[in-house]
């Protein structure tokens, strides 16, 4: 039975919002209702008068632990409400504790990998609006237009001290483009997409040699072990990708790579960042966890303590992580408490996106939302999200909300919820880019609006080939859908076209029998015995390609009511055209609004030569104001 996923997916219903268009009179715009919201983008004049609106009069602390490429299927306490139950393969009480005593959000959304659902959190502006890439790295505008304001430098002008922990992934062909050129006081972590957790050896490099890990065994050092197969996947090279900031100077972190295993690295710079903290001051940390991005590695003792599972070393190896994932959360909460901190701080967790579920490098689980990472499926754009934190009052606590939150929502939850600032970016406005577009979200959170302030979420735009983000999936099938999510009349619905890749659901125990293909792009072919490409299970969802929605002869896409399927099992395309029909006018819409700016050409012989400069790091070879966007 799915009852218990349904009361944790389903407790808005009954108050859910209008339909789009509401004749309720209220302004919808852009999916987003203002009148909802405010009415107003205005900071409060005096953030101590704000009595009136039950917000609390001081700037409380703000820290975001985000993890990466996690899935529904991969944390306790969605496990616990999933069809199957808990498994002893999940541990997670540390996460599971923070949801059952703060809130749940469980329409949380994001984009469909890394770099745009980052640029989308830190800058306010929806992944279309500010950067769909993700594979990019030697590009000069790749990531985040230099002159849009992000969250920490925007929060700076409100007095807080900001810090930046873990994985960047927004762009660094300048210094103006690095976490301290963004706004951070202090960062420490890597600028790239992944590195090898022991040496901060990068997945990228400046030639064609990689490290050579011979298939079946296991790799790694005292600290941690890794599975050689997810390591060769990712192509680990003989660069290192670890870069440090402090007030004044950034440059490499040399001496910090190849210490230890690098998530207890992260996790040991912010506690000192909360231990070292004056409480009198506002914080904000974003710590963007290494975990559970491949390759797939863990400390030997996390991994005694899944020894049970022997059926599967990937799942073993997910299962190790994830419990060091869960532990690494646990002790920032700790550090906050002891430090006296937590009382007055708002503490966010989520992942990315959804679960990367691709065998060897991935090995994540979605259970029991359909697809996963690189698909605008559920299991790879709904990702697990909660908020704590003392700040919380009591009635707040123990909430699922339901209502539509997306992860470029969090820029004015923080700035104009929490810090009662404004949503105003001038350099932006003057540059001529796209403006903040996240909705404050803090006044539904806290109960003060009874219906959610979003009406709408729109994934890949239409016509937009994902590929040309991501190098690695080229050649690959049924990766170009274009989604969009709406509230009609009370539900939820959900509208894909095009081909759709991973059109296929992983089970309670993933990955089990099922391993990658021998061939060398990864593709089954006839003979492989228990082969499963993840890629290969297409479901077309515009019949004919060419279909166009005012044509009564075709089918132009799936449509979804996640109110009643939220696993995606039951397109109603057929049964209900009025439905397509509005919300493929509204992808439309939404799809003309790309800013998709020239972000020059790959310049990697540049930025070979500063990594050359700088001992084999990676790090920014241009001056300010070089790069074309």
């Amino acid at each position: 039975s799915a009852g218990p996923l349904r009361t944790l997916f389903l407790v808005m219903t009954a108050a859910t919002t209008a339909s789009i268009g509401s004749a309720s009179g209220a302004s919808v715009v852009g999916g987003v209702d203002r009148s909802r919201n405010g009415g107003s983008t205005s900071a409060p004049e005096d953030i101590k008068l704000n009595a009136a609106t039950k917000r609390p009069q001081s700037r409380p602390h703000v820290v975001y632990v985000l993890s990466d490429n996690l899935g529904y299927g991969g944390v306790g306490y969605l496990r616990a409400v999933s069809p199957a139950g808990p498994t002893p393969e999940i541990q997670t009480p540390n996460i599971d504790n923070l949801a059952s005593t703060g809130i749940i959000l469980s329409s949380f959304y994001t984009w469909k990998f890394c770099s745009p659902s980052r640029s989308s959190l830190l800058s306010g502006r929806h992944p279309i609006h500010v950067n769909v890439y993700n594979d990019l790295m030697f590009q000069p505008g790749f990531g985040i237009p230099e002159n849009m304001t992000l969250l920490p430098l925007k929060l700076k002008s409100y007095g807080y001290q900001t810090h930046h922990i873990g994985k960047w992934h927004c762009g660094m062909s300048s210094p103006s483009r690095t976490p301290k050129g963004r706004g951070f006081d202090t960062s420490l972590g890597y600028l790239f997409a992944a590195n090898d957790y022991l040496h901060g050896l990068s997945t990228e490099g400046c030639d064609n040699t990689t490290h050579n890990f011979a298939p079946g065994n296991v790799a790694g050092n005292s600290d941690a072990r890794c599975t050689s197969r997810s390591l060769a996947a990712r192509h680990i090279t003989h660069y290192t990708d670890l870069w440090e900031s402090g007030p004044v100077s950034e440059g490499p972190a040399t001496g910090l790579n190849g210490t230890g295993f690098e998530e207890g690295l992260f996790l040991s710079r912010a506690v000192g960042i909360i231990e070292g903290h004056d409480p009198s001051t506002p914080l904000f940390m974003y710590y963007a966890m290494h975990l559970m991005h491949s390759p797939l590695c863990a400390p030997p003792e996390y991994l005694d303590k899944f020894s049970f599972i022997t059926d599967n070393e990937d799942r073993r190896y997910v299962s190790a992580m994830t419990s060091f994932m869960d532990d690494a959360v646990g002790g920032v909460v700790t550090a906050l408490q002891r430090s006296g901190m937590w009382a007055n701080t708002v503490f966010v967790w989520s992942s990315d996106n959804g679960a990367a579920i691709e065998l060897d490098t991935g090995a994540k689980n979605a259970y029991p939302l359909k697809g996963g990472y690189c698909t605008d499926w559920e299991g790879g754009v709904r990702a697990p999200a909660l908020v704590n934190g003392g700040f919380l009052q009591p009635q707040q606590r123990g909430t699922v909300h339901d209502g539509l939150v997306h992860i470029s929502d969090w820029w004015p939850t923080f700035v104009v919820g929490l810090a009662g600032g404004d949503m105003a970016d001038a350099k932006a406005e003057a540059a001529g880019l796209p403006p903040v577009d996240g909705v404050d979200q803090w006044g539904y959170l806290v109960g003060e609006q009874a219906n959610p302030p979003r009406l709408e979420v729109g994934f890949t735009p239409l016509g937009f080939n994902q590929t040309a983000g991501r190098p690695s999936m080229n050649g690959q099938s049924g990766n170009n859908d274009s989604a969009i999510i709406a509230i009609v009349d009370g539900a939820k619905l959900k509208l894909m076209t095009d081909a759709v890749a991973q059109s296929s659901w992983e089970g309670p125990r993933y990955p089990n029998g099922s391993r990658p293909s021998i061939a060398p792009q990864g593709q089954c072919v006839d003979g492989e015995a228990g082969c499963w490409d993840t890629w290969s299970t297409v479901q077309q969802c515009t019949v004919p390609p060419q279909c166009i929605a005012t044509d009564p002869h075709c089918k132009v896409g799936c449509l979804f009511n996640l109110s009643s399927d939220p696993t995606e099992h039951h397109d109603i395309a057929l049964e209900r055209p009025d439905l397509v029909v509005l919300l493929h006018a509204r992808l439309v819409a939404y799809s003309k609004t790309l800013f998709d700016p020239d972000r020059g050409v790959v310049d990697a012989e540049g930025a070979c030569a500063a990594m050359a400069r700088n001992g084999g790091f990676f790090g920014p070879w241009l001056e300010n104001g070089q790069a074309p966007i």
